[in-house]
């Protein structure tokens, strides 16, 4: 039986899959995830709160390590290979933050996946409005 918190957890879930109408919405809320862990993650370290920092960048390297291991550079071409320099470059970043306690490159690195999740979130827009 869930206790309590898994059963939060698994029924937020469950909303936000059954909340998915468009084949780019789930990369846009691996983006989104992403992006809130970077908040916390900075958060943490104003805070102090170094468990809490360190399992925030985790989260979010993990989520972009999903995205890298997702890439197809055959079919994907130029921009899959565009992405995973982005990402391999982003998780360095992360990783000398939390060594570092970098709240600046933490920051870049959201920049850069705001801009990102932005551009998926375009490309949602208008493949939707092509139908």
């Amino acid at each position: 039986m869930l206790c309590s918190k898994q059963q939060a957890l698994y029924a937020y879930t469950q909303t936000r899959i059954s909340s998915i109408e468009h084949p780019l919405d789930p990369i846009i809320m691996l983006y989104e995830s992403a992006i809130e862990a970077l908040g916390k993650a900075v958060e943490a370290i104003r805070e102090k709160d170094i468990q809490s920092k360190i399992r925030y960048i985790d989260k979010a390297i993990a989520i972009l390590e999903g995205l890298l291991s997702s890439l197809n550079t055959e079919v994907g071409g130029e921009i899959a290979l565009n992405l995973q320099e982005l990402y391999l470059y982003t998780i360095k970043e992360l990783t000398t933050a939390n060594l570092k306690n970098d709240m600046a490159k933490i920051e870049h690195v959201t920049t850069l996946l705001k801009e990102l999740k932005e551009a998926w979130a375009q490309i949602r827009l208008e493949f939707k409005s092509n139908r």
